[in-house]
């Protein structure tokens, strides 16, 4: 069994005094202060009454970035090229006289070859398809033509919503011809079903100082079509009746920065997770939300006519400190859901009575790290569930951990430590970390972990994925081997992948048996076209080089080569561009027995349309 929450936790709060510790068990349990709706209703009474303040009469907006002032001629380049590409992008989606415009950008142009995927006219209901499979490239003598056949082809029948260019790579050549390498993405609904296109497309350009010409263009695409149709949004027919989801939910991080004091835990970074379980034993799921310090974490239990309620208070598990990586989990072997919650000091265990109704088993401190994310396993075999919890930064400065300086920033080696918890019975929990072999390479920035058995030998494995380095695979010895049991192997198969890691999930997505795997990282545009310029850090020597380009890839999809050693197969099978990516799941969507991979990306959600 294997049990997994790739988000994050924290939560009880110490005071010192000299020689004594005291866990202030009061900010962990609000049921007696009201769930703090107090708050929230005076803050809502009192929004209107905020005003946005100046300093000293004058109010300063950001610097302006200047591609220029750096001396990188390869950001004033991309300016130009990715000004005139959203230009079209805009005019294609409104369909306002685009040819004209793609014409005027594209003065002398000398010929296009695309190459587009054999598509059907339909595919079945409920589905998805891939299709890589082209015909003979097709020359076009003018860029406006190409791009019309291109909309106007099988793939996409000619209705588009979204259409991107996102330019990764410039290279001077020669006589002011610059050749960019852009990834292209059309999509769309026509005929019942989802359409998109997408792929690289090497475009050459003439630029001078007051003209961008499209010279040339180059493509290769991928199509897909889907019939499962939009998910639909049910939030308010699902918490509608709940008189406080609006309050608490329906606004941003910066409302409740501005209003509740920073000592209660509250942050700017919003990763305090979700949580899903059937925590009353109906049959039906149940949502524990996570809340900053200062904000009660919420219980809404489903009921039979598809609704939620809120369980919050009577749960008693309506902590108002700052909590990230909630796992519910029967540690107890009695068929229930109990609750390990992740919070600032350490972690709590709550015992389900099976009703919903918890009750406190454990307290944990962890001096060492701020827990970001639990996973559990039975990773020793004897019968109950252990636990793995992920310690993202070092417990010096924690008020400030969430932007705490990696050291060295593409392969840091001074963040928290993880603790592995072994399961005695009884509600008896032993840090087993040391004697178990995981202290190894364990001072990284770890976000989130999956439990698997990767190589078939009958034991649980533990995959970890670290921010700003390289990861992390403990493969599991039980038996084979006196002394620890795990031993970090991440090097030796093939899946160190260096980089900003944020989640793992495991899932046999080419169905031969062999668990794959599939690492979140950060995808970045303008990281891959600075790290390819010679100037880029030319102090340092290519690996590390190396290494800092590594960090703007993207996602990364090992495939499980069955030998023990894994094959790094991420462009190729067209999983990389993930975006900022944060949790991804294996799961099969469409049903057809093959695993999808769904991917949750972005950041901070503000009013800026145009923010991450």
């Amino acid at each position: 069994m294997n049990f997994t929450q790739t988000c994050s936790s924290r939560t009880f709060r110490q005071k010192q005094i000299p020689g004594i510790t005291l866990i202030l068990a009061s900010l962990l349990f609000s049921c007696d202060q009201g769930d703090n709706l107090g708050d929230v209703k005076q803050a809502t009474e009192v929004e209107s009454q905020i005003r946005e303040s100046t300093v000293s009469g004058v109010k300063q907006g950001p610097p302006v970035y200047d591609p220029k002032a750096g001396g990188w001629a390869v950001e004033e380049w991309n300016e130009k090229i990715t000004s005139s590409l959203k230009k079209l992008s805009k005019k294609i989606i409104s369909d306002e006289n685009w040819e004209v415009f793609a014409e005027s950008l594209s003065n002398n142009f000398e010929s296009a070859f695309f190459s587009i995927p054999i598509v059907p006219e339909s595919i079945a209901d409920g589905k998805v398809a891939v299709f890589s499979k082209h015909g003979d490239p097709i020359e076009h003598p003018s860029f406006a033509s190409s791009l019309k056949n291109l909309i106007s082809s099988v793939a996409l029948l000619g209705t588009l919503e979204r259409v991107s260019f996102k330019v990764v790579d410039i290279k001077e050549l020669d006589n002011n011809k610059i050749q960019s390498e852009v990834i292209v993405h059309f999509g769309g609904k026509s005929k019942g079903t989802y359409r998109e296109l997408k792929g690289p497309m090497k475009m050459r350009w003439s630029i001078k100082e007051d003209s961008t010409n499209l010279v040339s263009a180059q493509g290769t695409f991928t199509a897909s079509l889907s019939t499962i149709g939009k998910f639909v949004d049910v939030t308010e027919s699902a918490f509608g009746n709940i008189a406080d989801f609006k309050d608490q939910f329906y606004r941003g991080q910066d409302y409740w920065t501005s209003r509740i004091e920073m000592l209660t835990g509250i942050d700017v970074g919003g990763w305090q997770g979700v949580s899903i379980a059937d925590v009353n034993g109906d049959n039906l799921d149940d949502i524990y939300i996570a809340q900053p310090g200062g904000l009660p974490n919420r219980l809404y239990v489903r009921n039979s006519e598809g609704g939620f309620e809120d369980w919050s208070k009577s749960s008693f598990i309506n902590f108002l400190d700052s909590s990230h990586g909630n796992l519910f989990v029967d540690l107890d072997n009695d068929g229930d859901q109990d609750l390990v919650a992740g919070v600032q000091e350490g972690f709590l265990i709550m015992e389900n009575n099976g009703a919903g109704v918890f009750s406190k088993r454990v307290a944990q401190l962890l001096p060492s790290a701020v827990p970001y994310s639990i996973t559990a396993a039975d990773y020793d075999k004897d019968g109950d569930l252990d636990f793995h919890v992920c310690g993202y930064n070092r417990k010096a400065g924690i008020q400030h951990h969430l932007f705490a300086r990696p050291i060295p920033y593409h392969d840091a080696n001074n963040g928290g430590r993880n603790a592995l918890f072994r399961n005695d019975g009884n509600w008896q929990f032993k840090n087993v970390t040391v004697l178990e072999g995981m202290e190894e390479n364990n001072q990284r920035f770890s976000y989130a972990a999956s439990w698997e058995d990767y190589d078939n030998d009958g034991d649980m494995d533990l995959y970890i994925a670290n921010d700003f380095g390289r990861n992390n695979l403990y493969r599991n010895d039980h038996g084979a081997v006196e002394g620890p049991r795990f031993k970090d192997v991440s090097e030796e198969v093939g899946v160190v992948d260096i980089g900003p890691g944020m989640s793992v999930t495991w899932g046999d997505y080419d169905n031969n048996g062999l668990p794959d795997l599939y690492v979140s990282n950060m995808f970045s545009s303008a990281g891959n076209r600075i790290t390819s310029q010679e100037r880029f850090h030319n102090s340092a020597d290519q690996i590390t080089r190396n290494y800092y380009r590594r960090h703007a890839k993207g996602n990364s999809l090992f495939t499980n080569l069955g030998n023990g050693v894994f094959e790094d197969h991420s462009i190729s099978r067209g999983v990389n561009v993930g975006r900022w990516a944060w949790a991804s799941r294996f799961e099969d969507m469409d049903g057809d027995g093959y695993q999808d991979i769904h991917v949750a990306n972005g950041f901070i959600t503000q009013s800026d349309s145009g923010d991450l």
